[in-house]
């Protein structure tokens, strides 16, 4: 079996159940986190949370909002069972791309009233497209200090950063929703599994500090790993016939002899063997995935995925 395979595709279909109870979920906790926002800004003095930018780019007061106000997606979903689908992101992001405009209006609408009430509205009303223009352009940094005032309008390139905002809230509500979708889900049953992390087998050798002019050591090198390789197509070979006839106790006798599961997560490549079960059904798969380096450069490729019976769940989980 080769190692470096490309992933199997997942069938995935949608829940019988109807997505009403998810969307209203999300559109409430959007009405409720926006409702916040808007009464701390006509109640607190300089305190906007949607204008927190981290290192001056990344609009970290919008992905705030915006993760909190996409909430309730995630909670319905995981409590009613149902499944996160692509039409349901899709529905998530159309939603919050709502919830943005109509909170710009909202503020559109209140400033324009305010203005009135003042008697300081010239001329005709401004139109929202137009309003939003202006803010774009009067965006500005405070500056640094003492009295912490307000810089000089940036022009054009207030768009950039007024946009930003707009994108880190929509976007971020899709974080929570995204990662349902990925979570193993029993169709029969119409609930999300638990996963369990059985053992991880060796795929390769620690990587070792080798001289570039030592070419005898990097060979020695490249067939050790080579060998590390051989031997997981093997360990493989051997759990997926033990999985294939059921032989419990083989599964974890392989799994025991590959090693500390802690020390192999932090070998170059490794090989993640996982349980997913369904409480209510006890239905589950074991499924094997090979991941290769680690944090931001993370690889992980689905290797194979094997449906197993009530009767293997409950003797794997023993």
């Amino acid at each position: 079996m080769d190692l470096e395979s490309a992933p199997l595709e997942e069938h995935v279909s949608r829940s019988s159940k109807p997505y009403f109870a998810v969307l209203m979920s999300g559109v409430l906790t959007s009405a409720i986190t926006l409702a916040g926002v808007y009464w701390l800004g006509r109640n607190t003095d300089d305190f906007y949370i949607m204008g927190w930018y981290a290192n001056y780019v990344i609009p970290a007061g919008a992905m705030i909002v915006g993760i909190a106000a996409a909430s309730g997606y995630a909670v319905a979903s995981w409590l009613t069972g149902t499944r996160i689908s692509r039409g349901l992101l899709l529905a998530v992001l159309l939603l919050q791309t709502g919830a943005y405009v109509t909170a710009e209006y909202v503020e559109y609408r209140d400033v324009m009233d305010g203005l009135k009430q003042r008697g300081q509205m010239i001329g005709p009303e401004p139109s929202f497209p137009q309003y939003y223009d202006f803010k774009a352009r009067s965006f500005a940094w405070k500056k640094e200090g003492a009295g912490n005032q307000q810089g000089q309008p940036l022009g054009g390139w207030g768009y950039a950063f007024v946009l930003l905002g707009a994108a880190g809230f929509i976007l971020s509500g899709l974080i929570a929703p995204a990662v349902l979708y990925a979570v193993p889900y029993c169709e029969n049953c119409q609930r999300y599994m638990k996963t369990k992390r059985l053992g991880v087998l060796p795929a390769s050798v620690p990587v070792k500090k080798i001289a570039k002019s030592d070419q005898a050591a990097q060979e020695a090198h490249a067939k050790e790993q080579e060998q590390a390789g051989v031997k997981a197509d093997e360990a493989l070979a051997r759990l997926r016939a033990a999985i294939a006839e059921g032989r419990t106790d083989t599964v974890k006798q392989e799994l025991l002899a590959a090693g500390a599961s802690k020390a192999n997560e932090k070998l170059p490549k490794r090989v993640r063997v996982s349980l997913a079960w369904c409480k209510g059904c006890q239905e589950g798969r074991i499924v094997m995935a090979l991941l290769s380096g680690d944090g931001q450069a993370l690889r992980e490729v689905k290797l194979a995925e094997h449906p197993v019976p009530t009767t293997f769940v409950c003797g794997i989980l023993e």
